[in-house]
């Protein structure tokens, strides 16, 4: 077995395509009450990029391999063999790389029938989604929830969640060619910008803003006096006036970050967090896409470049394998 690996890097901030680079890397030294991974995938996000454009440059340690999520095989430490079981790379280093170390109490084992595809994908926006309906905001059946941001995956994710849940959630989209997908996972309403001035009378008990700056303004103003409005991202680069939704609409207005969330949540409560989504996938209520392509590790650029691409259908993955059947090659049995 070589002695080096791929992995991914940056030591400076910038556009991901100019400050990515590919390395060779020995194999991570294991402390006490970590675990070892070999990662077979690991989806580009758009939480992924924003710390390489240097957002968070303030709590960013350079050089850093970004990636916040994936899945892998334990790697037993002796023999340096797999296990044959999957583990997703969450609250590990960074998945875009072929090993990754876990701490122990935060492994969160993948059951035999969920298809690495789906586990690579189900922190960053499942989790986020299940969170806020679960924990963050007070809904109930029959509720009204607003969402904007109607063409990312999150949409998706929460159409199926609240459907579940009998909440019923309105999708604010700008491409109305999103309409069908939406509706069919289970969204009540899809909408268009000029129609939130309507909502008003459907008494919207929350929202949930993907984009900001005046949009995030104008779906504050379709919800109730005394709802709530989460901030969750900000596609359209700009914040929501944060005055004026709460000192003129008099709404509970939070920000929502997965990983302050982590930071708080007790380990018992994280993996929890992660059975229940285990379970709808296993019943079939909730379906997450397929990826859209898989690259290996040093095709990174080309991979970015698909993953910018309008329209894409499905996350672009990572995998430090050769192919994607090096990948599968040390799968379980089902």
């Amino acid at each position: 077995m070589s002695s080096s690996f791929p992995r991914l890097s940056f030591n400076r901030f910038g556009d991901p395509a100019e400050v990515l680079e590919l390395q060779q890397a020995s194999k991570p030294p294991l402390r006490p009450g970590q675990r070892l991974l070999r990662m077979r995938y690991a989806p580009i996000n758009p939480s992924d990029l924003i710390p390489i454009h240097g957002q968070y440059a303030h709590r960013i340690a350079l050089p850093q391999v970004p990636g916040y999520e994936g899945v892998g095989v334990i790697v037993d430490p002796q023999s340096g063999r797999s296990t044959g079981r999957r583990a997703l790379a969450v609250a590990g280093d960074g998945s875009w790389q072929t090993f990754v170390t876990l701490p122990e109490e935060r492994v969160v084992w993948v059951p035999d029938d969920i298809d690495d595809a789906s586990a690579a994908q189900i922190y960053i926006n499942p989790l986020t989604c299940w969170v806020l309906l679960t924990q963050w905001l007070s809904l109930t059946a029959g509720d009204v929830l607003l969402l904007n941001g109607g063409g990312s995956a999150v949409s998706l994710l929460l159409a199926q969640l609240t459907a579940l849940r009998g909440i019923r959630l309105a999708i604010v989209a700008r491409n109305a060619a999103h309409r069908p997908a939406l509706l069919a996972a289970g969204a009540w309403r899809v909408i268009d910008a000029p129609q939130l001035a309507q909502m008003t009378n459907f008494g919207a008990r929350a929202a949930i803003d993907c984009i900001g700056g005046e949009d995030g303004l104008q779906l504050a103003r379709a919800v109730r006096t005394g709802g709530d409005f989460v901030a969750l991202g900000l596609l359209g680069g700009r914040q929501v006036d944060w005055r004026r939704v709460v000192d003129e609409l008099k709404l509970r207005a939070s920000l929502f970050h997965l990983r302050k969330w982590n930071a708080q949540a007790a380990p018992a409560q994280w993996q929890m967090a992660f059975y229940q989504l285990f379970q709808l996938l296993r019943r079939g209520e909730l379906a997450l896409r397929p990826p859209a392509a898989i690259y290996p590790l040093h095709q990174f650029a080309a991979a970015l470049r698909h993953a910018a691409q309008p329209g894409v259908n499905g996350k672009i993955f990572l995998t430090p394998a050769a192919s994607e059947a090096d990948a599968a090659g040390d799968r379980p049995p089902k």
